[in-house]
């Protein structure tokens, strides 16, 4: 299953950075379960969310 990132910007004053990695079918589960994982401290403050496509370590390409 692939792995996705969310990066949730948030914090006033000064910025904080929530970070989770989750397993989702497609970016569109991966939205939904982003929802169900949005930190209550985040919620007033959240100016930007990123959800991304996770390399895992061992998917990595070596650049050798």
């Amino acid at each position: 299953m692939p792995a996705f990132r969310m990066t949730i910007r948030w914090g006033s004053p000064g910025q904080r950075y929530h970070v989770e990695d989750l397993e989702a079918q497609d970016l569109s589960d991966a939205l939904q379960r982003a929802a169900a994982l949005f930190p209550d401290a985040a919620r007033a403050t959240a100016d930007l969310v990123e959800i991304r496509l996770h390399a895992r370590t061992a998917e990595r390409a070596d650049p050798d």
